[in-house]
């Protein structure tokens, strides 16, 4: 008897609903809630059918693509509180600045060798 396992147990999910995750199972349930809710919308002020299930579609679509977002293996969740952690609540100015270290330590005697070498040449 042989037991399969993942290669890779990290990027293994518990299934919720229809082989879904919990994260894009609610991220799907809002998406349809908010189609559904935009369906009723334009239904009410009477808006074509066709027009309201593209509008729906383009209101829920989004919302439930959010559950299979990844990268770097960071939800989308996780995604925009980094982004506003390092550009909204901890942005940081970086300068580049050129130090040579040993120009300053040596800066007499190059100096001196300059000045030497521009004598010389007088």
């Amino acid at each position: 008897m042989e037991i399969k396992l993942n290669k890779d147990l990290q990027t293994m999910q518990d299934n919720v609903f229809m082989g879904l995750n919990a994260r894009q199972t609610v991220c799907a349930g809002i998406g349809l809630v908010l189609g559904a809710a935009a369906y009723y919308l334009c239904d009410c002020y009477g808006i074509n059918a066709e027009i309201a299930s593209w509008i729906c579609i383009a209101i829920a679509a989004p919302f439930a693509a959010l559950g299979f977002i990844t990268k770097n293996g960071m939800s989308f969740e996780q995604i925009v509180k980094a982004w506003i952690k390092q550009y909204i609540l901890c942005p940081k100015r970086i300068v580049s600045k050129l130090e040579n270290y040993d120009y300053a330590i040596d800066k007499a005697k190059i100096e001196a060798a300059q000045e030497k070498e521009a004598h010389r040449r007088d």
